[in-house]
C-alpha cells in the first residue's frame, strides 16, 4: 500500500480514519505493517481502536469473510489451482488477458470486453476505482495503465490467481495499484470517495446483492458509475432451453435479472444496458454493413439484450437515498455506542 489510499480509508467496524504504522517500506510502498484506527468512544470511558495487517503490501481487512459463500469461494479456489506448471507461469500469468485462452479457452472475450467496459465509463487519469472481484489483477492492471487510482479487491490473497499476483504484474508491466483482502460486501471506504467501480465476471459470486449494490452505492462519489461484464445473469431464454446451466463450483452462482433489477432499483441506481464488445463483433461479422443497426435495435430493447449471453451493464448513481442503514455489527450495541454517520443520508 501507499499512504494516500489512508485519506479515502475508514474502518469497516466503526468509520473512523486510520494512522499507519510501517514495519517495512520499499519506495513508495509500504510492504508490512498496520493500520489503526482513530478508535471511538466506548460506554463507561476509554477508546476503542481497530487494528488491520499490511502484509506483502495488501491489507487485510476481513470483516465479511463470515459468510459461508465467501468461505466456500476461497476452498474452491484454493483446491483448484494446482496441478499445472502452467498455472503458475510467471510470463504467462503477465500476459493476462490476452494469454487467458492458453490455459481457459472459454475466456478469449474477457480481455475485449473489459477494455471496451473501460472505455464506456471514461475513467480518467487520478479517478478512484475499485475493481471488485479482481482475482490475478489484470483487469485492474489495465485500469492501472489509464492512469487511474486502483484499487484492487478480493476474498483471495493467493499468488498466480489472488491479490499477490500483483507483484508480477508490477514488475511485468511497470504499473501499481491497491490491494484491499476483502469482501464485496464489506467495503472499507468512506462515503462519495470512489469515482467508479468495477466487476469482470465477479459479480454473481456476492453473498448478498442487495448489500453489495448498497455499499457501492455509499461509497460512490455524485455520478459515480457501475460497470459489469461477463456476468452470470439468468434469462427468460436460459430458463426455456438452457434450465441446467446454473454452476456450482465455488461462491459461482446464477442470479435472475428480475433480482438483479429490484436490487439495483433499491440501491438508488439507474441502469443502462449494452451488447457486450465480443456479441458486438459476431453481430457485426453476420449482419456485415446493417450489423451495427441490428446492435442499436438489440440496445434499444432492454428485455431482448437480457436473452443474451453476455452484456455490458452500467449502474449510473443520479439519485439518493433516504438513508444507508450500517450492518448491525458496526452499530457496537454492546458497547452503547454508534459510529457518527451510520444513519445518516447519503448522496
Amino acid at each position: 500500500m501507499k499512504t494516500e489510499i489512508l485519506d479515502i480509508l475508514r474502518c469497516p467496524q466503526c468509520n473512523s480514519k486510520f494512522t499507519l504504522r510501517v514495519d517495512q517500506r520499499v519506495g513508495e510502498e509500504i510492504r508490512a505493517g498496520q493500520i489503526v484506527c482513530n478508535g471511538h468512544p466506548q460506554f463507561g470511558g476509554g477508546m476503542l481502536s481497530h487494528h488491520y495487517d499490511v502484509e506483502d503490501g495488501i491489507i487485510r481487512f476481513c470483516q465479511g469473510f463470515s459468510a459461508e459463500i465467501v468461505q466456500k469461494e476461497i476452498e474452491y479456489e484454493n483446491t483448484t489451482y494446482h496441478g499445472s506448471d502452467r498455472l503458475t507461469d510467471p510470463k504467462l500469468i503477465a500476459g493476462f488477458p490476452d494469454t487467458l485462452t492458453e490455459l481457459w479457452p472459454h475466456t478469449a472475450h474477457f480481455g475485449p470486453d473489459f477494455r471496451e467496459l473501460i472505455d464506456r465509463i471514461d475513467v480518467r487519469p487520478g479517478d478512484w476505482v475499485l475493481d471488485i472481484g479482481t482475482g490475478p489483477c489484470w483487469s485492474s492492471r489495465l485500469l492501472a495503465q489509464r492512469g487511474a487510482r486502483v484499487i484492487a479487491l478480493d476474498v483471495n490473497e493467493a499468488n498466480f490467481y489472488g491479490l499477490k499476483t500483483s507483484d508480477i504484474l508490477f514488475s511485468a508491466h511497470n504499473v501499481y495499484f491497491e490491494r484491499v483482502l476483502e469482501s464485496m460486501t464489506h467495503l472499507p471506504f468512506g462515503d462519495g470517495t470512489i469515482d467508479r467501480i468495477t466487476f469482470n465476471a465477479s459479480f454473481h459470486h456476492t453473498p448478498d446483492h442487495d448489500r453489495t449494490l448498497a455499499e457501492c452505492f455509499r461509497v460512490l462519489k455524485p455520478h459515480g458509475m457501475i460497470a459489469m461484464v461477463n456476468e452470470e445473469f439468468g434469462s427468460l431464454r436460459q430458463r426455456l432451453f438452457c434450465p441446467e446451466s446454473t454452476s456450482d463450483t465455488g461462491s459461482h452462482h446464477r442470479i435472475e435479472y428480475a433480482e438483479f433489477d429490484a436490487s439495483v432499483k433499491k440501491a438508488g441506481f439507474e441502469a443502462e444496458f449494452y451488447v457486450a464488445e465480443h456479441v458486438r463483433k459476431k453481430l457485426n461479422t453476420k449482419f456485415s454493413v446493417v450489423g451495427d443497426l441490428v446492435v442499436h435495435a438489440i440496445e434499444s430493447v432492454p428485455l431482448a439484450l437480457k436473452q443474451l449471453n453476455s452484456a455490458l451493464i452500467v449502474l449510473k448513481k443520479q439519485r439518493s437515498r433516504r438513508s444507508y442503514i450500517a450492518p448491525i455489527e458496526q452499530l457496537h450495541v454492546e458497547s452503547g455506542t454508534v459510529p457518527m454517520g451510520a444513519l445518516q443520508s447519503h448522496a
